[in-house]
């Protein structure tokens, strides 16, 4: 079973996203924002672990799609916004 360029692209994107979410645990606060308002302002909380999980599942569900023929292009989008999302959460919430 050999696995195609795309699909290596979306697992090095979700791998990314996973050492992102490992560092977070270390480095983030224990309740992330999510949303910013239209104030400016910090509105949505959420705790820290399901917070650094969800762009990691992001990128699972992509790579998963990149084997399809159908929902390969699809994958890959979704695997690559993985560590785009956990890139946004660090820096909102980055301790100042």
């Amino acid at each position: 079973m050999k696995l195609e360029k795309l699909t290596w692209v979306a697992l090095a994107a979700t791998a990314m996203a996973l050492i992102l979410g490992i560092g977070g645990c270390f480095l983030l606060p224990d309740s992330l924002a999510m949303q910013i308002g239209a104030s400016g302002q910090l509105q949505n909380y959420m705790p820290k672990v399901p917070a650094l999980l969800l762009p990691v599942a992001l990128g699972a569900v992509g790579t998963v799609l990149t084997r399809s023929r159908e929902k390969r292009t699809a994958g890959l989008i979704l695997a690559v916004l993985s560590p785009v999302l956990s890139v946004i959460t660090f820096v909102m919430n980055w301790p100042k």
